[in-house]
């Protein structure tokens, strides 16, 4: 058979209604087209049908039980639409016209040979009703048609489907129909039927165009990660950049054509440079390591599939940076001071702070004199503004107890300008004398003197004492605010 007539022969074994072809038949993409047909084209009229295929006869003059190939259904009259046949930009292209009998049944018969055993294939044709709506004063019978697919030798009904009545339009339309099937396994030929339902009477006319025959292409997918620089064969070709590649199957001849689609992501390294100046004693953590010590290092982290996904290099550097802390005496008397001796360089601005104040004489200096009136520890933070490096230092300073003041053991108040009165004398530990108390040696109280006035002149009541021994008690405040008393004996000379 030629392939026009084969193809037409497949259309009558595998229609669908229209809204199954809304999409692709087949699961996955169809491959190329293994038959097709539109018929041709030309001046009218179209070279007819092999013989056997068709009970109709083939004429220009169309009547009932008769079909042509022609370039235009306008031929009968008005009773068919004006209209061309369906293959886009085709010129004068022929469609295949059939004027049905008054009774239905079979009038299509076809063996299609040459196909491949297990293999599923898509069909699709498209169909026109080619009356106009007032013909058969708007009564005409509209097209309804069975498609069988029967076993070549045992006549066994291996699938089938129907159109359904096809109804009249205000303009030729053409409407698609279509099946998928497999044909079983030891099978190369499929017998294909074409059956009129519709009942007899004015009407029932239609055309067929643009048939196709096309193994379905059952899409595989898979998908790889590769590293840069590595690559792939897929279906003999090789691949190493990311992307998504379709690559046609081949089964044998012609047969079981199937689409691989590869999902290819290919990991590209990429350099990344650190640089980083530490601080003495700071480590560094890089690629699972700890770096104590300036320098180049390289290091390669992979990423999944053990790529080298980035190779970083650190630059480490370490901070010039240094400082120390010494201080005079660590031991001082209250009242006494001592001086810290602190030191530092850097590559900034060195920034001294000192905590507490107390008894400081500075907080952001290098070396503060410190004069605390209690056993003290004094921290420092010294920093250098630029790396942001710094070092803390901690000194204790211990406060002994106060013993720095005087009491004279004799005076002589005789107004020579000369030791004429008694007190305590402070030393650098006492604030103030608050109290002086003088007593006789029975235990009689001479003179109560306050704060500046804790100073006895000799006198009792008022008259000047005798020569003799006395005892004295005073209070006396401390710098750190306590308060410790003094008892002893003063002698009193003329």
């Amino acid at each position: 058979m030629n392939t026009k007539t084969k193809i037409a022969a497949l259309f009558i074994g595998l229609c669908l209604p229209l809204g199954a072809l809304a999409q692709n038949l087949c699961d996955g993409e169809p491959g190329a087209a293994a038959l097709s047909v539109d018929f041709g084209s030309g001046t009218n009229f179209g070279a007819a049908l092999p013989p056997g295929v068709t009970n109709y006869e083939y004429t220009t003059n169309p009547r009932g039980g008769t079909y042509l190939v022609t370039n235009t259904p306008a031929l009968n009259g008005g009773a068919w639409h004006q209209g061309m046949d369906h293959t886009p930009g085709d010129t004068d292209g022929y469609m295949l016209l059939f004027d049905a009998t008054d009774e239905p049944g079979e009038f299509y018969n076809r063996l299609l040979e040459g196909l491949c055993p297990g293999t599923r294939y898509e069909f699709r044709v498209w169909v026109a009703n080619v009356a106009v709506p007032a013909a058969c004063d708007f009564e005409s019978i509209e097209p309804d048609l069975r498609f069988e697919l029967r076993h070549p030798a045992t006549g066994e009904l291996l699938g089938s489907t129907e159109t359904g009545p096809i109804p009249t339009s205000d303009e030729l339309s053409w409407l698609p129909y279509g099946l998928t099937f497999v044909l079983p396994d030891g099978l190369s030929s499929v017998r294909l039927l074409l059956i009129n339902n519709a009942p007899g009477g004015c009407g029932n006319d239609l055309a067929i165009d643009d048939i196709s025959l096309r193994i379905c292409n059952p899409a595989r997918e898979q998908s790889f990660t590769l590293c840069s620089g590595d690559s792939i064969a897929i279906n003999g070709k090789w691949y190493s950049e990311s992307g998504v590649y379709v690559d046609t199957l081949p089964g044998a001849p012609a047969c079981n054509d199937s689409l691989l689609i590869t999902r290819l992501d290919v990991i590209s390294a990429r350099r990344l440079q650190i640089d980083t100046t530490l601080c003495e004693g700071e480590t560094f953590q890089f690629g699972g390591q700890s770096y104590r010590q300036g320098g180049l290092f390289v290091d390669t982290l992979r990423s999944r599939g053990g790529c080298d996904s980035v190779i970083a290099e650190l630059d480490l550097s370490f901070a010039a940076f240094f400082a120390s802390l010494y201080v005079e005496e660590d031991t001082i008397e209250m009242g006494s001071a001592t001086q810290f001796q602190a030191s530092a360089s850097g590559e900034g601005t060195i920034r001294w702070i000192w905590s507490p104040a107390d008894g400081l004489s500075c907080t952001d200096c290098p070396m503060p004199v410190a004069r605390p009136v209690r056993t003290t520890t004094y921290s420092v933070t010294v920093t250098d503004e630029r790396t942001g490096c710094f070092a803390d230092f901690l000194s204790t300073i211990t406060v002994l107890p106060c013993e720095r003041f005087y009491v004279p053991n004799a005076f002589s108040p005789n107004r020579d300008g000369r030791n004429d009165a008694f007190t305590v004398l402070p030393g650098d530990c006492v604030q103030a004398v608050q109290r002086l108390e003088i007593y006789d040696r029975w235990g009689g109280q001479l003179y109560d003197g306050l704060d500046e006035q804790a100073v006895w002149n000799g006198n009792c009541g008022g008259k000047p004492c005798p020569v003799g021994l006395y005892v004295y008690r005073a209070e006396l405040v401390l710098l750190d605010g306590s308060v410790v008393e003094v008892v002893g004996e003063i002698q009193l000379l003329r």
